[in-house]
């Protein structure tokens, strides 16, 4: 029993609370004696959690035995800043697998051990059903009554994946240009690839230009890529679909081939459409470097412009962060042969979303135009950070006094002056490729961008 060690080590943690090495081991020797929810509540009970990967890991190992709901939370921010952390997968899984949801746990199992083959388990593998997916038509028929043929549409009987219709099911309201601040250069670069041709098939094709096709977005993280995908859908008048490399990867033979083709097969039917690829460096990887996923990337590559595959009017926008990753033949005519940069928002951009995500909390009279002047370079996502911080260190404030406070211009300007924007390091390491890879002129208006910043 840990009951002695537990007590002689409380003092020092109570002395020094964020210390949380300490407070891991005092939670894992509860953990060992059977106490799972003492253990969570001691991990609970502080915050922030260390920003670091490993004990991020260890406190959801711990979590996930009595507070799976927390213990999810953490693994997906986990994941979110490295989409390769196949432990996280394999935790989440283990979750799934807990609560009988075999079908999420399969999935998740398959990601981590296609990232890490190590993490293999033969005996957690065992409790998933294993047979080959069926490879059979899109489209199952049933019978009809005498004399109805002619009035039910093939549609009605198409079948996809469950995990396209998850995707699907989850679409949000669409937004369009006008709900987002700013970038007004980048909007009409936008318009002028894919909203024209689009809305005005004729006159383009008059001109041997079609709609459809691809637009390759890339930037630094956090910097609203998929809001612009989402916001030119809506501009379009287009279907929007939304997948991710959770939504596609399996290490069962066929199943993430299979995934893709449902996924196409689906925007083609709903045209016009545009299909958002986040992170489309993990599935358009340079083939030299695919390895068993090259015929994923094939599958990719057919299904964007292969002899059957009828695109005209379904338009495909990647995302990445790293586009000297993408293999050079997904940037042929037909496929993302539109390639643009998707800086940090700028001054109009950045005022706007504080103000959007500002909305409702406690505040005085919010200069937002001056929070925008002092964030330059933030992006969205280092914007939001700032304000969590701010709301913490108030509510901190609130509990320590039992005053009521609200967020005042001074606080949040402190806050963005500690902070650093995480756009760059990501502009940092772009700039070498813009300076000594741009033979083709790929990053064009990457090193426009750098220059202006001198």
């Amino acid at each position: 029993m840990n009951d002695q060690t537990i007590s002689l080590l409380m003092p020092a943690l109570d002395a020094a609370p964020d210390h949380w090495e300490l407070r891991l081991h005092i939670a894992e020797l509860h953990l060992a004696d059977g106490r799972a929810l003492e253990a969570g509540e001691l991990l609970l009970s502080h915050s922030p959690f260390p920003e670091e990967e490993e004990p991020r890991l260890a406190i959801a190992r711990v979590l996930l035995v009595k507070h799976g709901d927390e213990a999810l939370k953490l693994l997906d921010q986990v994941i979110e800043a490295n989409k390769a952390c196949a432990p996280a997968y394999l935790l989440k899984a283990e979750i799934y697998q807990q609560r009988g949801i075999l079908k999420d746990a399969k999935k998740h199992y398959g990601i981590a051990t296609l990232i890490d083959e190590s993490l293999e388990n033969p005996e957690f593998e065992a409790q998933f059903d294993q047979s080959e997916p069926v490879m059979q038509s899109a489209i199952t028929k049933t019978p009809v009554p005498a004399g109805m043929s002619d009035e039910i549409e093939p549609d009605d009987f198409i079948e996809t994946d469950s995990t396209v219709d998850e995707v699907l099911a989850d679409q949000k309201k669409l937004i369009d240009f006008s709900d987002i601040g700013g970038m007004e250069a980048l909007k009409e670069r936008i318009r002028m690839s894919i909203i024209y041709p689009f809305k005005n098939k004729a006159l383009f094709e008059k001109f041997k230009k079609r709609s459809g096709g691809g637009l390759l977005f890339y930037g630094p993280p956090g910097c609203g890529k998929t809001l612009i995908s989402r916001a030119t859908a809506g501009e379009c008048g287009a279907h929007f679909i939304s997948i991710s490399i959770h939504d596609i990867l399996s290490k069962w033979m066929g199943e993430a081939e299979r995934r893709i083709h449902d996924l196409f097969e689906t925007a083609r039917r709903k045209a016009p459409t545009i299909i958002f690829i986040d992170e489309v460096d993990a599935l358009g990887v340079k083939r030299s470097d695919a390895g068993n996923s090259a015929s994923l990337v094939n599958t990719l590559l057919t299904e964007i412009d292969g002899a059957s595959s009828h695109n005209e009017d379904v338009l495909i926008i990647g995302a990445t962060n790293t586009p000297w990753r993408i293999d050079s033949a997904f940037r042929r005519p037909g496929r993302f042969d539109h390639v643009l940069f998707i800086p940090p928002p700028d001054l109009e951009a950045r005022a706007a979303i504080f103000q959007i995500l500002m909305a409702d909390i406690p505040q005085e009279k919010i200069d937002f135009k001056k929070l925008a002047k002092g964030s330059d370079q933030f992006s969205g996502a280092d914007i939001q950070a700032v304000i969590e911080k701010t709301s913490e260190a108030v509510i901190h404030e609130i509990m320590r006094t039992g005053n009521d406070h609200v967020i005042t211009q001074k606080e949040l300007l402190k806050s963005i002056k500690a902070a650093r924007p995480t756009t760059l390091e990501w502009l940092e390491q772009a700039s070498n490729y813009a300076s000594f890879a741009n033979q083709s002129g790929l990053y064009d208006d990457l090193a426009e961008f750098l220059q202006n910043r001198k």
